[in-house]
């Protein structure tokens, strides 16, 4: 009988992951269990055997993994209607909540049409490195070199291209056109993100690691999202909350704070919190793309715990300040500071350490309580506070991946290419490289955004069709544009000591 190559304690390991003594002996003939691992092992020997079918299963356990993160993160579009309708009166819920369900059904459309192929189109298996081309409505899906293109890919991005353009939507609430909002809802779905898209996502993407000569030898690095979707995204509600002006009466004429306008349904609001938390677990963990093998699903798994961490310090921190300024607790700032939390981790929750995405929580937590505080102080009407939630926390989530990424998480996901330097974090023994491009990614996504939709905005605004009308705006967009009464409270003038928009 061949000699077995493993001891009696691999033996019985490789038994229980084949449940069969005979196989068993076989493998423990066959390969050397002792150096590789029962489970290498038995991978090796299901790959000679079988080669076929374990990728064809791999090739399906992952599909089945995206197309389920894709449903989670499209839950996230109950949470922000939910959230978005706890924030503001009730006499325009109707109107937000339209809103944001017609996001989804235009920015469907936009995506199919053009977005995907914008983001991630192929003409003979190359793109260059500022824009995708190709694919457009999903006309060469089937036939596509791109890698792995397929309708599961197409539908995950689709619920982020709908994420990223939701954003807004609580920012510049109560006032803002609807024709102008779905004027914004086309460009953003179908241009402005999906650029960006192909700029960190792709292969051919000039800001991406997985590019083979990455910026400054190392790319930036966004795993989840945090410049794709949250900068975007912050920086259109910084822009859209500017140029539609602050919703009458939100102000007084010596820039006294209305408290009044804050007032929220909690309810709603918490309900909100935890659709968005829950959905966050296709949009972190889903990033990784791959769950089958060990890599893949130590990946989703560290990336699991890290999202849930700084979720929930987040939400601690802020708490625990807005307590020691104003000396109370607010439910209202526990959901804040939650969400702040995941959105600073989203650009290295695969990359940084779980203990990591506490500090990122805390310090995410503490800079939205300040940012919220700036944008009243420079008048700025947000809602939802969406600027300081994914413009700010998504800027410091991203630079904090330039010092905290950890060498082994960067090569495992990104892969070592030839004429890559030391791309992971500063604090970690990183060359400083990966640093400077997540600085490059802020500025330049920033900058895109602002050059469609400062015209964009402005046009609209000039002729008068960026935000509703006064007289529609005191009585309520439920009751003035749709014919509905969804509140008792009658329409009134604004004080006259309070500032009127024109």
């Amino acid at each position: 009988m061949p000699a077995l190559h493993c001891s009696p304690d691999d033996l019985v390991a490789v038994h229980n992951l084949v449940g069969d003594a005979a196989t068993a002996a076989t493998i423990c003939t066959a390969y050397d269990v002792a150096t590789l691992s029962p489970q290498a092992a038995v991978i090796r020997f299901l790959v000679s055997n079988n080669g076929p079918g374990v990728l064809e299963t791999s090739y399906s356990v992952n599909t089945q993994f995206l197309l389920f993160s894709g449903y989670l993160v499209f839950l996230m579009q109950a949470g922000f209607a939910m959230l978005c309708a706890g924030h503001i009166r009730v006499k325009n819920n109707m109107n937000i909540l339209l809103k944001n369900l017609l996001d989804c059904a235009v920015g469907t459309v936009a995506w199919f049409l053009l977005g995907n192929g914008f983001a991630f189109g192929e003409v003979n298996g190359s793109a260059n490195p500022f824009i995708g081309a190709g694919d457009f409505a999903l006309s060469s899906t089937n036939s596509s070199t791109r890698t792995d293109s397929s309708y599961h890919l197409f539908f995950f991005h689709w619920a982020f291209s709908a994420a990223a353009a939701t954003i807004m939507a609580g920012a510049v609430a109560e006032r803002i056109a609807l024709e102008c909002y779905m004027g914004y809802t086309c460009l953003m779905t179908g241009f402005v993100y999906p650029v960006v898209v192909h700029w960190m996502w792709t292969k051919w993407g000039w800001l991406s690691p997985f590019n083979s000569k990455p910026l400054f030898g190392s790319g930036a690095i966004d795993f989840a999202g945090g410049v794709v979707v949250h900068i975007v995204g912050g920086t259109a509600s910084l822009l859209g909350a500017y140029f539609c002006g602050p919703r009458i009466g939100r102000f007084g004429v010596d820039g006294e704070v209305n408290r009044e306008y804050r007032e929220t349904n909690s309810n709603l609001v918490v309900l909100g919190t935890f659709l968005l938390w829950f959905g966050w677990y296709g949009f972190n963990p889903g990033s990784a793309v791959s769950i089958a093998g060990y890599t893949g699903a130590a990946t989703v798994s560290r990336t699991a715990v890290t999202t849930t961490l700084a979720a929930g310090m987040g939400g601690v921190a802020a708490m625990v300040i807005h307590y020691a300024v104003y000396r109370r607790w607010d439910v209202m700032q526990l959901c804040n500071g939650v969400l702040s939390g995941l959105v600073s981790v989203t650009p290295g929750c695969g990359v940084i350490d779980p203990w990591a995405g506490l500090i990122v929580a805390t310090l995410g937590a503490a800079l939205f309580l300040f940012l919220d505080h700036l944008m009243l102080k420079a008048l700025l009407d947000d809602v939802v506070a969406a600027v300081p939630m994914h413009l700010g926390c998504g800027v410091l989530g991203t630079l904090f991946v330039g010092l905290f990424a950890r060498e082994e998480y960067v090569t495992a996901f990104y892969g070592v290419h030839p004429g890559v330097g030391r791309r992971w974090g500063a604090f970690f023994g990183g060359d400083g490289t990966l640093l400077a491009a997540q600085i490059v990614s802020v500025v330049t996504t920033f900058a895109w955004v602002c050059l469609f939709l400062v015209p964009y905005f402005s046009i609209m605004r000039r002729l008068q069709r960026i935000r509703v009308p006064m007289e529609q705006e005191l009585a309520g967009l439920d009751a003035s544009k749709y014919g509905v009464m969804t509140t008792n409270e009658l329409p009134r003038m604004p004080d006259p000591r309070q500032n009127k928009h024109m």
